[in-house]
């Protein structure tokens, strides 16, 4: 089993391709399942470990439950999507 920092460094490698764009983050995940089939396993799993991690870190900053910050996050896609189809 990988430790909480391979999780989170896998995590981060992939939301890091994915935020520079389609193309490279396709070019990635064909790298990385060429390298290993169960490849989307494993970065599912990192970028979930990823996601909570800065779910905690922002709970911490902000002395809010995560629950609460999630409920907001929940709010404010939903206000977002409901402008973008008006």
């Amino acid at each position: 089993m990988s430790s909480d920092y391979d999780r989170v460094r896998t995590g981060i490698e992939f939301m890091t391709a994915y935020v520079s764009g389609e193309e490279l983050l396709t070019e990635y995940l064909k790298e990385r399942k060429q390298e290993d089939p169960g490849a989307t396993d494993t970065l599912l799993d990192g970028t979930a470990a990823l996601c909570a991690a800065l779910l905690h870190t922002l709970a911490r900053t902000t002395r809010r439950s995560e629950h609460e910050i999630l409920q907001e996050l929940a709010r404010g896609t939903h206000r977002s999507e409901r402008r973008s189809e008006d």
